[in-house]
């Protein structure tokens, strides 16, 4: 468990990720980004869809934590 937060730790994202993740963990209804944005978000396992809004992933979520830090 441990390795998982190390690696968690190490991804990098750009700003333009970093804000549409969080704006994702905000539930901001108005999401500035395109479905390209939030398929890069899924590809990495940061973000996937729910039932009506994308939701950010556990691994996301630490990504999120890690950089505020």
């Amino acid at each position: 468990m441990a390795e998982t937060a190390t690696n968690t730790q190490s991804i990098v994202m750009t700003d333009p990720e970093w804000i549409a993740l969080e704006s994702i963990s905000e539930e901001t209804r108005r999401f500035i980004f395109g479905e390209a944005m939030l398929r890069l978000l899924q590809g990495r396992g940061l973000a996937e869809p729910g039932d009506e809004v994308w939701q950010v992933t556990p691994e996301g979520q630490q990504a999120l934590e890690a950089r505020s830090h």
